[in-house]
């Protein structure tokens, strides 16, 4: 009995039957194809892989089980197979008994007996979940570069943005710091006019006399209508004219401040008769230099006051130190914009035709601004930074909406339908990313459920904008 057990044929039984369970237990599909394409075995996995059962293999061939887009790359791989070439890492796609796809990996043996081919043995893994892996990687990096290129764009408008609103702040701030100074050295000259008048003796008639005309200067400044430059040269000029008369140094310098008071030479001879002849020509200075103490303190107010305005419109167009979803006007938002890229649309006509009864609308963050700067900024270089842009709000059931019209070329037919498309431009090269428009569909769209279309023919391209007002708001005008 123990010779038995230990015979030849009992060793070769055994040593199939492990390896019968090796093959069984495999985690890869195992397969075994006859040369008519046949099966003469398959293992639990490869049941398990593609849904046959074992009474259905009996009827199936090979190019049953592969998938049709890569059918014939797998008829080259088995004929290879057949003439004694071993294959590695090869690409096989399954049809599973649903019609589904199985990507699997692996390789392809040929087995021979006495010199002749008796099947083909193949090991393939399937690779479901590393190409799902794959894939999402590709995805995760193809919207890190968008988003990416999304920032980019983003920060390119801002640069641009940065750039005319550093202009428009930098204006009324130089014109407030040069009128500074002038104020200080008018004043200076005004106080040594002062003395000088004082050094004369003169009397409280005659300081009467100054300081009423004085007075009535600065009235007169204020409310002074606008003349022709030709009439203000005609008057400046009489006025030089009677002060260098009137052996006054300073004529020309203080025919100026006292022209744009609405002066006259009338007005002069009054002031002339009323003081001593010395006393004239400090009197006429300490008027104009007290005009352009007032002058300069106006410009530096009215530099002062537009720079407060432009930074007003900054923080409320970024919506700093708010919460993040507001409910507003939409009509401020374009306001502040319009404010800041007061530089980039100089020289065109703006035409605002709003219904300011439209209700708040829901905003998130400063995103509708974004949508106003891109197309107000597409706007200005249209029309060459010399026609028209027409803004235009009105309500139609529970949307705002708002339109912006440009009379520039116009954009292409062929290109219109693609102009929301990622990385989409007409721009020459290094002008512009294709994102600017896809970002304000994403704004409209995605972050604020609305609509937005564009129509265009030449000479008259308008963007259309509608997003819902806010909830209850919309509840109560409909019940």
């Amino acid at each position: 009995m123990k010779d038995e057990q230990f015979s030849p044929a009992s060793r070769l039984q055994e040593s199939e039957q492990r390896y019968q369970e090796i093959i069984e237990g495999a985690s890869d599909l195992i397969q075994s194809i006859r040369p008519d394409g046949t099966f003469e075995f398959v293992n639990r996995s490869w049941h398990k892989a593609l849904g046959y059962g074992e009474d259905e293999l009996a009827g199936l061939v090979i190019w049953d089980v592969i998938h049709q887009d890569r059918l014939e790359e797998c008829q080259i791989h088995f004929m290879q197979v057949m003439q004694g070439i071993d294959l590695e890492n090869i690409r096989v796609d399954f049809r599973h008994k649903d019609g589904s796809k199985v990507p699997c990996e692996g390789s392809a043996h040929s087995r021979f007996v006495d010199g002749q081919l008796i099947a083909t043995h193949g090991f393939f893994r399937d690779i479901s979940e590393r190409l799902n892996s794959e894939r999402l990687a590709t995805e995760n990096r193809k919207l890190e570069e968008a988003e990416r290129a999304r920032y980019q764009e983003k920060m390119a408008a801002l640069g641009k943005l940065s750039a005319g609103l550093s202009h428009e702040l930098n204006n009324p701030a130089a014109a407030a710091s040069r009128s500074a100074r002038n104020v200080t050295q008018a004043l200076q000259a005004r106080d040594a006019l002062q003395r000088q008048l004082l050094e004369q003796g003169i009397s409280l008639e005659n300081w009467a006399a100054i300081e009423s005309l004085g007075t009535w200067c600065e009235e007169q400044r204020r409310v002074v209508s606008e003349i022709s430059t030709m009439d203000a040269n005609r008057r400046e000029e009489a006025i030089g004219s009677w002060l260098e008369e009137h052996q006054v140094a300073e004529a020309w310098s203080y025919a100026q401040p006292l022209m744009s008071a609405d002066v006259t030479v009338d007005r002069l001879a009054d002031l002339a008769a009323a003081l001593p002849a010395e006393a004239l020509e400090p009197a006429v200075g300490w008027i104009a230099e007290s005009l352009s103490v007032q002058e300069s303190l106006d410009v530096v107010s009215r530099s002062t006051g537009r720079i407060s305005q432009l930074v007003a419109a900054v923080k409320s167009y970024s919506f700093r130190d708010q919460a993040q979803v507001q409910d507003v006007d939409i009509h401020e938002g374009i306001e502040n914009t319009l404010v800041i890229l007061a530089y980039q649309l100089k020289g065109i006509d703006i035409v605002k035709d709003f219904d300011r009864s439209i209700p708040p609308v829901r905003t998130y963050g400063s995103g509708l601004n974004q949508v106003w700067t891109n197309i107000l900024d597409n706007a200005a270089d249209a029309t060459g930074k010399s026609g028209r842009v027409t803004i235009t709000t009105r309500r139609e059931g529970d949307r705002a909406v708002v339109e912006i019209t440009d009379t520039g070329g116009g954009i292409p037919e062929e290109v219109l339908p693609r102009i929301f498309e990622p990385f989409y431009t007409t721009k020459p090269q290094g002008s512009g990313t294709g994102l600017g428009l896809d970002i304000v569909w994403r704004i409209v769209t995605e972050e604020h459920g609305g609509t937005i279309t564009a129509e265009s023919e030449p000479g008259r391209t308008t963007f259309s904008i509608a997003v819902p007002v806010c909830p209850d708001v919309r509840d109560t005008s409909s019940s």
